[in-house]
């Protein structure tokens, strides 16, 4: 999980609520990141490896169930992407989609439930997504 950047963005909000720079916590050359919401699809396949989450059913999405996934791309082309897993790695809707490298800042944010979420620093005022989109996302 060395090289996981939600595990990076999940260890930079335990240890601070000062915004985080994408840039920072990522080793290789992206133009811009996005969030998209797919479904879970077939169980992880690296689980119980290295650290990876463990491989009990219980801890699995049902394969219809929506995920978010951060994606980073260089020249319109995926050069990396990583399913979130952990709420605390979640993202705020609306999804950030295509943003800049240079404008790829996050804060912390919070849900009308108290969960703490990811936005972008330039977001003004993040409002909750009604309770039927949250229900899709497992919240």
């Amino acid at each position: 999980m060395a090289d996981s950047v939600v595990s990076r963005l999940v260890a930079w909000r335990a240890r601070t609520e000062q915004p985080v720079a994408l840039t920072a916590l990522t080793a290789f050359d992206w133009d811009s990141f996005s969030v998209v919401r797919p479904p879970a699809g077939l169980a992880l396949a690296n689980c119980n490896r290295e650290g990876f989450l463990p491989c009990d059913k219980d801890l699995q999405p049902p394969p219809d169930a929506l995920i978010q996934v951060l994606r980073f791309d260089r020249a319109g082309q995926a050069v990396y992407q990583e399913r979130i897993m952990v709420a605390s790695g979640n993202f705020a809707d609306p999804l950030p989609a295509a943003v800049p490298r240079t404008q790829a800042t996050l804060v912390t944010c919070h849900d009308g439930q108290g969960q703490q979420l990811w936005c972008l620093q330039s977001q003004r005022r993040w409002q909750p997504a009604p309770a039927a989109l949250r229900s899709l996302d497992g919240g």
